[in-house]
């Protein structure tokens, strides 16, 4: 049985809101309309939870609005975050690595991540997953 991703937009007007439902209806997912109700929340950086301390002085690109994870881009950062390299990733997921790069490279680019461990540190502070 496959269960859809249920996200709440948070604190986002306008172009962003937009943007953020669209991107939420192409990947699949349910918008709910409390974010008690959702597996995901989406919106501004500011409005998320931090994992401890605040954000380094001059850290501007982690206060950016993040584009909305597909399905299997989620997948791909859960394993990701479990240590799991490229090669199992897809034996487990049952794709290429060819087809992990791609979602490793969209991911890094929605979530302003520069490496493996820079993409899996904003996901756990803007709350994408967890440990």
């Amino acid at each position: 049985m496959s269960t859809r991703l249920r996200v709440f937009v948070a604190a986002v007007a306008g172009d962003d809101r937009r943007r953020l439902l669209d991107d939420a209806a192409r990947a699949g997912w349910l918008v709910v309309e409390r974010a008690a109700d959702a597996d995901l929340v989406l919106g501004p950086a500011s409005t998320w939870p931090a994992a401890g301390a605040a954000a380094a002085p001059g850290a501007r690109d982690e206060e950016r609005p993040v584009e909305a994870l597909t399905p299997r881009e989620h997948d791909v950062l859960v394993l990701l975050a479990d240590g799991v390299g490229n090669r199992e990733i897809a034996s487990r997921l049952g794709i290429s690595e060819h087809t992990v790069k791609f979602h490793l490279s969209a991911i890094f680019g929605k979530l302003g991540a520069t490496t493996r461990t820079d993409a899996v540190r904003r996901a756990l502070r803007h709350g994408l997953i967890d440990i």
